[in-house]
């Protein structure tokens, strides 16, 4: 029982490297930006939809710290990496 943990342990941390690898590969891509301009978009197309001030900020914000914590995110055709 030890072993497959450790086993399904090692191969978790190869996915996550494998997969952080790949992210930073792709960054330089024409459709990539950065969390902070896909924030300061989600936060406009908010405010184009009627959103107040206050709404589309906070959708701003959560965009922003979505896409912090998991590493990317996507607006549109976009992707935002960090």
């Amino acid at each position: 029982m030890k072993r497959a943990f450790n086993i399904i342990i090692v191969m978790l941390l190869a996915y996550l490297i494998a997969d952080r690898a790949a992210m930073h590969t792709q960054a330089d891509q024409k459709e990539s930006i950065t969390c902070a301009s896909g924030a300061e978009l989600v936060r406009l197309d908010a405010l184009r939809k009627g959103f107040p001030e206050a709404a589309a900020g906070s959708q701003g914000e959560g965009f922003m710290s979505n896409c912090l914590v998991t590493g990317r995110g996507r607006v549109g055709e976009l992707v935002a990496r960090d």
